[in-house]
């Protein structure tokens, strides 16, 4: 699938999607195995202040993250 500027798409469910802004590079593994399937990520530490934002303004349960 492709998707190009201005294109609308459905994503089943099940499915996660991904996207990266005009100028940056995407590289995208999602892998959940084991006993404990839980989400293990970093954020670029160059965009934490996005994520501060979202917190301040409770636009996302930090106690998940």
């Amino acid at each position: 699938m492709s998707v190009e500027d201005k294109d609308v798409v459905m994503v089943p469910k099940g499915y996660h999607p991904v996207d990266a802004p005009h100028g940056y590079e995407l590289y995208y593994l999602n892998v959940m195995a084991g006993p404990e399937r839980r989400w293990v990520f970093n954020n670029d530490p160059a965009h934490d202040w996005i994520m501060k934002i979202l917190k301040e303004k409770d636009l996302i349960d930090s106690d998940n993250l």
